[in-house]
């Protein structure tokens, strides 16, 4: 492997060398009006007689900015930056293959007119770029007094289904990071985590069909990154978002964000508190085969009642500091308390062949734990010279704890006399430990103007403890006694290890990115009660590749290619079961093999405003939620499986433009087929299904200081790893929004789902399960939120990091029921 990595390095250095491009190159500085370097001023380039635009750039965090491959022509430059006054350069003359150097451009600061005029611009809803779309949560009025997973699902091309696993361009398997930074959260906890943090909090969601090599190679759909809300200039300023929620039951969703930038040092912090009440009701009905002495089989119709509510509490807190103008340091920590109930009753009457019952189950469960969560991160950044060689590093550490309590009472009344049968009382205690360990470093290296090399390395130790100490009731000795049958502690250990290669090269009209990444991964886990053990040694290639070209100043093309794993979620191997009731539970499987994907991808833009997208995927082994069934005691539980091989084509058009001064629409559509092939339970799967889903957002902008909203989103019929068909579902919201306290304020009013029509109906016909599912919860809400800026703001943005958790803090789960 070594001398494959070489081998790669020399060749691309070659091709490097050979198609080298030249251009002439514009240079410069900008400082602020104190003199220090402003960073993030826009630097917009324009023909000197035509006034059309040529090429914009942003400065460094120095103050500098380099633009290259530019025509010989006479220019005009422009800085600009919110806060100052623009700059209008004289015209200035590029010759071929040149390069000219600016004087440092010194702006003015422009207070006096700020304070006397209403900002009115804004940032577009949705912003395609060449590889990722950027949502603008703000934009959207009706995110106000939402959660995080509230505005994925309104996000392009993104889904969630009941129990809130996302999906992308109907594809399961997405990474979600915050801030660049791994959550370690998986299935249920990933959903908990997305519904405690409020809407407020986020300033973008980029979504990534098809990340490059320096990402981790988990997801075979793709990243969405989800961007917080940071202190982006000097001095002291910040926010303050609250937030009240009416739904069936309230809820409220609060933050405050403080930020001190002076000088070399940077003080960020935010704090959160979110108390969040609502309701999950559930209806199943499930056939079971006959008997050989029945002619017609047996019959469950089960209505669950549930109710949950939580306490979320979090705090993220760091500094940035600048040793000099090259070198930077960074530390973070960040925390998170969460008490949380989920109390559930349930009546199952049971038909045994009759047009009556016979018998009833009744039960009740209580799951409750407390989430705790601590995270550090400890990074460096240093520029090694000015051509842009750069050096970065992140060290991670986050722990993730739970003690969960469990009970299930149930009770079986023979009807019609309604006499007690039978009873089944259970108790459970579930601690669960885990401890993430991860060091990432990257090097970027430019061959020239126009071509780099990025290179890095990551290694990752995860540990988790999962204990399950079950008790029975005794009827008969009349005491609790331990449930061995149940009870079980399983321990699991991971490391990764990971190097990548990049190459960046751009020409006139094309560019151009290819990378290959390797991961070894070495695993362990054992069941201490059965003393059931595995061991998994593997490493694995990925490669990515990236291509545009740009036909004219309208019209761009581009292509990729990308291969991905999705490895099992830690909780989703835990072996261990969470009840509903005596006859429903859920259960994880220690036999989970990771799943491999093959993305391809083709589109076309235009102008920004029109984004054509056509997708191809092949995923092996499919890790995907089934349903098992005893047709003799009647039992169903769900678990894990690998499945089958899963194709997907698809068809993407997104369009975002701005129709009139005061309307913006933003339009999404995506026509896709799944096509399953495999074994389910030992009966082979044969399933296809073509499905839509279709997004569309209206902004309104009346007179300076008021806002409206309309939208709402709408699927077709889908298919869930060739097992659950999910029928069609939809809704609409909308919004107003009204600017005070001189615009440093802004309220917002949002009605959710007014016609309360969000809800689950699906249903399994496959082997010997027969089962109706519908479900509802809170969804019809009205909130009204209120935000404040304070301080002075009159610098550049701070570095944003990424961490060095890129992969595993998604697999963290703790089967949770809310």
């Amino acid at each position: 492997m070594k001398k494959f990595i070489q081998t790669l390095i020399l060749f691309l250095a070659t091709i490097t060398t050979l198609m080298a491009q030249q251009g002439a190159t514009l240079k410069g500085k900008v400082k602020d009006p104190s003199g220090q370097p402003l960073e993030a001023a826009t630097i917009t380039l324009l023909e000197s007689n035509s006034k059309k635009l040529i090429k914009i750039g942003t400065t460094d965090k120095e103050g500098n900015f380099e633009i290259i491959q530019l025509p010989a022509a006479a220019i005009l430059v422009q800085v600009s930056a919110v806060g100052f006054e623009s700059f209008n350069s004289d015209e200035v003359k590029l010759g071929d293959n040149a390069t000219v150097e600016l004087p440092a451009v010194q702006l003015k600061a422009a207070e006096k007119s700020l304070q006397g005029v209403t900002v009115t611009a804004r940032k577009p809803m949705v912003e395609v770029k060449a590889d990722k779309t950027v949502v603008n949560v703000d934009a959207f009025i009706s995110n106000a007094g939402g959660t995080a997973l509230d505005v994925l699902e309104k996000a392009p091309g993104v889904s969630v289904d009941r129990d809130g696993n996302i999906s992308l361009k109907g594809k399961q398997g997405v990474i979600v990071l915050v801030d660049g930074k791994q959550t370690y959260l998986g299935g249920q906890d990933l959903a908990n985590l997305l519904r405690n943090t409020p809407s407020n909090q986020l300033e973008t969601v980029e979504i990534m069909t098809q990340p490059s090599a320096k990402y981790d190679a988990s997801g075979n759909s793709g990243i969405i990154n989800i961007r917080t809300k940071k202190g982006r200039q000097n001095g002291f300023n910040g926010s303050i978002n609250l937030g009240f929620v009416q739904g069936v039951y309230p809820k409220s969703p609060n933050s405050i964000n403080i930020n001190y930038k002076k000088d070399k040092l940077t003080i960020f912090s935010t704090a959160s508190y979110s108390y969040w009440a609502g309701f999950n009701d559930l209806d199943l009905v499930r056939k079971f085969s006959p008997k050989a002495n029945e002619t017609i089989g047996s019959v469950f119709d089960q209505t669950s009642k549930g109710k949950f509510h939580s306490h979320n509490l979090s705090l993220r807190t760091g500094l940035e500091y600048s040793i000099n103008k090259k070198t930077t340091i960074g530390f973070q920590v960040n925390g998170t308390y969460n008490p949380r109930e989920f109390k559930a009753n349930s009546v199952a009457l049971i038909y045994n062949g009759g047009s009556d019952p016979e018998s009833s189950n009744v039960a009740s469960s209580l799951n409750k734990d407390t989430w705790k969560n601590f995270g550090s991160n400890f990074n460096f950044r240093k520029r090694l010279d000015t051509t842009g060689r750069e050096l970065t590093a992140d060290l991670d550490f986050i722990w993730y704890g739970t003690n969960a309590l469990q009970t299930s009472d149930n009770f079986t009344y023979l009807l019609p006399q309604n006499s007690v049968a039978d009873s089944f009382l259970l108790r459970g205690d579930l601690p669960s430990d885990i401890r993430i360990y991860s060091f990432k470093t990257d090097y970027v290296h430019p061959l020239n103007k126009t071509s780099k090399l990025e290179a890095g390395i990551k290694s990752s130790y995860v540990t988790t403890d999962n204990d399950a100490a079950f008790r029975i009731w005794d009827n008969q000795g009349k005491d609790w006694v331990a449930d061995f049958s149940r009870s079980n502690q399983f321990i699991y250990e991971e490391n990764i290890n990971a190097a990548y290669l990049n190459y960046n090269k751009e020409f006139k009209k094309w560019a151009l990115q290819t990378g290959l990444r390797l991961e070894h991964t070495y695993a362990k886990g054992k069941q201490i009660v059965n003393n059931d053990r595995f061991i998994r040694n593997y490493v694995q290639l990925f490669p990515t590749i990236f291509a545009s070209y740009k036909l004219n100043e309208k019209n761009t093309l581009t292509a990729n290619y990308g291969r991905r794993i999705e490895r099992p979620n830690y909780q989703d191997m835990n072996p261990f079961q969470f009840f509903l009731d005596q006859y429903t539970f859920r259960m994880g499987n220690p036999n989970l093999q990771p799943q491999f994907t093959h993305n391809v991808e083709l589109s076309h833009n235009y102008k920004g405003i029109i984004n054509t997208t056509v997708n191809y995927t092949r995923t092996t082994d499919v890790i995907n939620d089934i349903l098992k069934q005893n047709d003799t005691t009647k039992v169903t539980f769900q678990t894990k499986e690998n499945i089958a091989t899963r194709r997907n084509i698809g068809i993407a058009l997104s369009y975002n433009q701005s129709l009139t001064k005061w309307w913006t629409v933003s339009l999404y559509g995506n026509l896709f087929n799944n096509y399953f092939e495999g074994f389910v339970n030992n009966t082979p799967l044969d399933a296809s299904i073509t499905s839509f889903m279709g997004n569309v957002n209206n902004q309104f902008k009346f007179a300076k200081t008021w806002g409206a909203e309309l939208s709402g989103f709408y699927r077709t019929k889908m298919q869930d790893g060739g097992l659950i068909i999910a029928r069609p579902m939809g809704m609409f919201s909308f919004g107003l929004s009204k600017q005070v306290l001189k615009s440093k304020g802004t309220l917002k009013l949002s009605v959710t789902d007014p016609l309360f029509l969000m809800r689950f109906s699906g249903y399994t016909q496959f082997g010997n399960i027969d089962t109706r599912i519908n479900a509802r919860w809170d969804n019809r809400r009205v909130a009204l939120n209120f935000s404040y800026r304070f301080g002075k703001a009159n610098g550049g943005p701070q570095r944003r990091r990424t961490g060095s958790a890129i992969d595993e803090q998604n697999r963290v789960g703790n089967n949770s029921q809310q």
